[in-house]
């Protein structure tokens, strides 16, 4: 990170990310994180994704899911 507490532009710009999906119980804790491949399943592994299509994926997980999860693309 840099100093001004941002990102620096290298992390910003990195062409390929995770997309963990943060399962949530009914107040809200959480009970489990999963990962999504490139495809779109859910798996106990990491997997690396190309950044546009990562953050397709998270945003349409996002919806479906609603508020029982928390969709973050790493």
């Amino acid at each position: 990170m840099a100093a001004s507490g941002l990102p620096s532009p290298a992390l910003r710009s990195c062409s390929i990310r995770l997309v963990s999906v943060h399962l949530l119980d009914a107040a809200g804790q959480l009970l489990r994180i999963l990962f999504l491949d490139p495809e779109g399943h859910y798996s106990a592994t990491p997997h690396y994704v190309p950044r546009e299509q990562a953050l397709i994926l998270a945003a349409n997980h996002q919806r479906v899911l609603g508020r029982q999860a928390e969709v973050r693309v790493l």
